[in-house]
């Protein structure tokens, strides 16, 4: 570019204009939040000016007289001036060149037109790209394959035009500038860039056609999402496929293992039986005859032998004690195994077989009843037994309230008679095995168990269960 004949036309055309300008011409443009405007001379020609500081603020029509200096530039410009206002010449305004922004190229590229720096300028063109800075907004606007941008005096915080979207086509008004590289010293010029249109306020930006609907962005944004949820329809019907096989394959399951825990059931219920009529025709009447043996042996025992008796008789208890576990575990193992499957059927079940239930028992639930393992109900049904006998034989309770509740967590358990009551500390004292042997037999089953009593005011016994 050194040798060429534009930097050297360009430099002897900034040598004879240096130095003190002194013009007069009408203001084209003005833009309170710049610091300079321009102006066309009496010969048409356009001067950006730069106004020393305490000058005057101009107007478009505004006649001025400048005094500055002109900067090393083939543009004309003029910086650190005196300004003075003569008067108004808005008449004297030049209309816009109206031009196309591919023409536009023509004339400015390589290295731009003096003729059109700081002219008013109307065009128009597509939208192209919004870029939002703090004080101003940046348009693209394009025609072919040339761009220019537009700085609207837009911040950030403002809110745009509705119809102000890429895509649409619109027409612009505004001084065109632009940037290039120019070192007269080295003689050095580069290409022009950054073409530029400034308009003077928001309204010369005008939407003459609205965008249309199927924009390749938005096209582009409903191809994504048709293939987003064709992957997820078949990420879907996989997982479904994968779910329906799994669950079929758990019901199978599910079906064998019923099958197997009815038929293990069937036999464990069958070995019970078996087992109580074997403990009752055998270990229960073993029992019974060494308490009557020892009953008959106490009879030969000779006067004063009161330490031996004392012995026996304790023997004689233990014998008693064991004969009745023997009967409760008897009466548990064979009523659960021939009683219904619920709960709650079984223990109305067991209250129609004991007689001495009748007319005192009253039986309640509440919740939504669970299926309850047999061994698990056997336990509950020796709990109660022993409860309500205790009430029936040893406090003489003339009613004897049984609720059940089956909650969120588990099993509530409650025994509630109108008996004598007892003293549950001598009780406990005295070695009570029908209390240890609840509050042993509900440790088993991992829940608690409380008992409060008082002589005169009948017994209360609660049990908690998890299920």
């Amino acid at each position: 570019m050194k040798n060429s004949v534009f930097p050297v036309l360009v430099l002897v055309a900034v040598a004879a204009n240096a130095g003190t300008t002194n013009l007069t011409g009408v203001v084209t443009f003005e833009r309170g939040d710049l610091p300079f405007f321009f102006i066309d001379d009496s010969a048409g020609q356009h001067w950006r000016v730069q106004g020393a500081k305490g000058s005057p603020a101009v107007k478009a029509g505004d006649l001025v007289t400048v005094e500055g200096e002109r900067e090393p530039t083939s543009k004309r410009r003029v910086a650190d001036a005196a300004i003075t206002i003569e008067g108004h010449a808005n008449a004297a305004v030049p209309p816009p060149l109206e031009t196309g922004i591919a023409n536009l190229f023509s004339r400015l590229m390589p290295f731009g037109n003096t003729d059109l720096y700081g002219g008013v300028v109307a065009t128009e063109g597509l939208l192209r790209d919004i870029n939002r800075r703090q004080t101003t907004t940046q348009l693209l606007v394009g025609e072919g394959d040339h761009n220019i941008q537009v700085e609207i005096p837009w911040a950030l915080e403002d809110a745009l035009p509705a119809s102000l979207v890429q895509g649409a086509t619109v027409r612009v008004k505004g001084v065109l500038t632009w940037t290039s590289i120019e070192n007269y010293e080295e003689g050095i010029f580069g290409r022009i860039e950054n073409i530029e249109l400034i308009p003077p306020t928001p309204d010369a930006v005008e939407v003459i056609r609205r965008a249309p609907f199927w924009t390749v962005g938005r096209l582009l944004f409903i191809l994504m999402w048709v293939c987003f949820l064709a992957a997820a329809l078949a990420v879907w019907t996989l997982t479904l496929r994968r779910m329906v096989a799994r669950r079929t394959q758990e019901l199978a399951e599910s079906v064998r293992q019923r099958e197997r825990v009815r038929i293990e059931a069937d036999a464990a219920r069958r070995e019970r039986l078996r087992l109580a009529a074997d403990l009752h025709d055998g270990f229960q009447q073993y029992l019974a005859g060494a308490t009557f043996r020892l009953k008959a042996a106490m009879n030969y025992l000779p006067a004063g032998a009161d330490e031996s008796r004392a012995q026996l008789e304790k023997v004689n208890d233990a014998l008693k004690h064991t004969q009745s576990g023997l009967r409760s575990t008897l009466w548990a193992m064979n009523e659960e195994s021939v009683g219904p499957e619920s709960l709650i059927e079984l223990v109305h079940f067991v209250a129609r077989r004991l007689p001495q239930w009748e007319g005192i028992v009253e039986i309640a639930s509440e919740g939504e009843e669970r299926k309850i393992a047999h061994n698990f109900a056997g336990t509950i049904l020796l709990i109660l037994q022993e409860a309500v006998g205790n009430a029936i034989e040893r406090g003489h309770a003339k009613g004897v309230k049984v609720r059940i509740v089956f909650g969120d967590k588990g099993l509530a358990m409650t025994v509630a008679d109108d008996g004598s009551g007892f003293d549950t500390a001598a009780a406990r004292k005295e070695g009570h095995y029908g209390l240890s042997g609840m509050e042993r037999r509900t440790a088993e089953l991992g829940g608690k168990i409380t008992i409060s009593s008082r002589i005169g005011e009948g017994t209360t016994v609660r049990i908690s269960l998890p299920l």
